[in-house]
C-alpha cells in the first residue's frame, strides 16, 4: 500500500493502516514485554511478601493485602460505560494506567515517610496504596483491552499474543530471579526503595510507550443511548457467558485460597529464602509455560476449551500436594516436579481461558463484558486470600506429627485448595458453555494413550 493511501485511511479516521498496525504490535510488544513485565516481577512474588512481613504484616493483614487490591474491579463498571458512552479509550487508559504504576514511588518511600514505631500504620497505608494502584489499574483496563483488541488482527492473534507472552516470561525470569538474589543477600529497606523506584519508571515507560499509537475509532453505537446499567445488564443476559461467570469465579477461588501463601510456605515454613521461593513459584512454571503454549493451542483448536481446563485443572493440583509433601531436609524433587507441572498444565489452562474470552466476548460492548468477567474473577481473588489468612491466623498455632512430618496452620490451606480444585474439575467445568468440544477422556487419550500406541507399533511385528 503506498503511503498515500496509508495517509488517506489515516485522515479518515478509520482503521489503522498496515504501516501504523505494524508499529503499534511493536510497541505493544516492547512496552509489556520488557518494560511491563520487569514492573509486575519487580513488584510481586518475594519482594511483596517480604516487604510486607518486614512491615509488621501478620498472616491475617497478608491475606487482606493480598485480597482487598482486587476490589479495585469495581473501577471498571464506571470506566467501561466512559468508554461505551464516549467511544473514546487511549487518554483513558494512559491516565490511569500511569497513576498506577507512579503510586510506587509512593510505596518506596513509604518506610522513611512513617517512623518503625508504628507499624500498623505502616502496614495501613501499604495497603490503602496497593488497593488504589489497584483501582487505578482496573479503572484503565477496559479501554486498554477494547484498544489492544482492534490493534491486533484477528488472522495472527494466537502467533503474536505467544510471542509477547514469551517475551515478556524472559523478561520475568531474569528479573525474579536478580531480585531475589538481591533480597537474600540485603532486604533492608533502603533495597525496598531502590526496587520499587525501579518498577514504578520501568512501568512508566510501559504505559508512556504507547503515546506512539494512535487510537483506532470504535464502531458506532447502535440501537438507545449507552447507560451504566447496560455495562452489567447487557453482558448478564446473555446466557452463555453467565456460565462463564461462574467458572471464572470458581477458577480464581481454586488457585486464591492458598496462592499468596506458598510464598509464606518457601519463606518460612520451608526457609528456602527468595530467590528459590521465586524459582519454583514463578520462574520455572513460567519457562514451562512459554514452551508448552504452541502446543496447547493447537490441542485446544482440536478437542476445544472444556477439556482443556479441566484437564489442565485436574494435573496442575499436583503443585499444592507436592508441596504438601516438601520438607526442609527434601525439598528439590517435590517443588521442582510441582513447578513443571504447574508451568505445563498451567500453560492448558491459560490457552482455553484465552480462547474462552475471544470466543465469548462480541466485539460490540466488549470492554462491559471484559469488565463482568473481571469482577467475577476478581470476587474469588478477593474471597480467597482474606478467608486463606483468616484461617491460618486463627491455626497459627496448630502442629501436627504425621508419618514422621509436621503439618501446620498453611498445610490446611493447601489442602482446602486440592479439594476445591477437584471440586471445580467435575462440578464447574462441566457447565461451561461449549457445546462443540469433545469430551476430557478424548483427549487424556491423546496426550497419554495415543503416543505409547504410535510407539508400540514401531516395535510391532508385521502381519503375514
Amino acid at each position: 500500500m503506498s503511503s498515500e493511501q496509508d495517509n488517506a485511511i489515516k485522515s479518515e479516521g478509520e482503521t489503522l493502516s498496515p504501516a501504523e498496525t505494524r508499529r503499534a504490535l511493536w510497541v505493544a510488544a516492547i512496552a509489556w514485554g520488557v518494560f511491563g513485565s520487569a514492573w509486575m516481577n519487580l513488584i510481586t512474588g518475594a519482594p511483596f511478601v517480604s516487604f510486607a512481613r518486614t512491615l509488621g504484616a501478620s498472616t491475617f493483614m497478608f491475606g487482606l493485602l493480598s485480597s482487598l487490591p482486587f476490589l479495585g474491579v469495581l473501577a471498571q463498571l464506571p470506566a467501561s460505560y466512559v468508554v461505551e458512552r464516549g467511544r473514546r479509550r487511549r487518554g483513558l487508559f494512559l491516565r490511569f494506567a500511569s497513576g498506577q504504576r507512579l503510586l510506587w514511588l509512593v510505596v518506596a518511600a513509604l518506610p522513611w515517610a512513617i517512623p518503625s514505631d508504628y507499624p500498623a500504620a505502616r502496614v495501613g497505608v501499604f495497603l490503602a496504596l496497593v488497593v488504589l494502584s489497584s483501582t487505578f489499574g482496573n479503572a484503565g483496563t477496559p479501554a486498554w483491552m477494547s484498544w489492544f483488541a482492534d490493534i491486533v488482527p484477528e488472522n495472527i492473534r494466537g502467533r503474536y499474543l505467544g510471542n509477547r507472552a514469551a517475551l515478556a516470561t524472559v523478561t520475568a525470569v531474569i528479573t525474579s530471579a536478580s531480585v531475589g538474589w538481591i533480597l537474600d543477600r540485603n532486604s533492608s529497606y533502603t533495597v525496598f526503595t531502590v526496587i520499587f523506584s525501579t518498577a514504578a519508571v520501568l512501568g512508566v515507560i510501559d504505559i508512556w510507550l504507547f503515546l506512539l499509537v494512535r487510537e483506532p475509532p470504535m464502531e458506532k453505537q447502535e440501537g438507545p443511548p449507552w447507560r451504566l446499567r447496560n455495562v452489567v445488564l447487557s453482558p448478564l443476559s446473555n446466557r452463555p457467558f453467565r456460565g462463564y461467570l461462574l467458572y471464572a469465579f470458581s477458577e480464581s477461588m481454586v488457585f486464591a485460597i492458598a496462592g499468596p501463601f506458598f510464598w509464606l510456605m518457601g519463606l518460612e515454613v520451608l526457609e528456602i529464602g527468595n530467590l528459590l521461593s521465586n524459582l519454583y513459584i514463578m520462574i520455572i512454571p513460567m519457562v514451562f509455560t512459554a514452551l508448552t503454549l504452541p502446543f496447547w493451542g493447537g490441542v485446544c483448536d482440536r478437542f476445544g476449551s472444556k477439556p482443556l481446563v479441566g484437564v489442565g485443572t485436574g494435573f496442575v493440583t499436583v503443585f499444592p500436594i507436592c508441596w504438601m509433601m516438601a520438607s526442609p531436609e527434601q525439598y528439590h524433587a517435590l517443588l521442582g516436579v510441582a513447578a513443571v507441572a504447574g508451568g505445563v498444565f498451567g500453560a492448558a489452562i491459560q490457552v482455553g481461558d484465552m480462547n474462552m474470552l475471544f470466543a465469548l466476548t462480541p466485539r460490540r460492548n466488549r470492554s462491559a463484558y471484559i469488565a463482568m468477567l473481571s469482577m467475577a474473577a476478581s470476587l474469588g481473588w478477593v474471597i480467597g486470600p482474606a478467608a486463606g489468612g483468616a484461617i491460618a491466623q486463627a491455626l497459627r498455632g496448630v502442629h501436627v506429627e504425621l508419618a514422621g512430618m509436621t503439618f501446620g496452620n498453611l498445610h490446611v490451606l493447601l489442602l482446602l485448595s486440592i479439594v476445591m480444585r477437584v471440586v471445580h474439575v467435575f462440578l464447574i467445568v462441566p457447565r461451561l458453555p461449549e457445546s462443540d468440544s469433545q469430551p476430557s477422556r478424548a483427549l487424556l487419550r491423546h496426550l497419554f494413550v495415543a503416543p505409547f500406541l504410535r510407539f508400540r507399533g514401531i516395535f510391532a511385528r508385521p502381519r503375514r
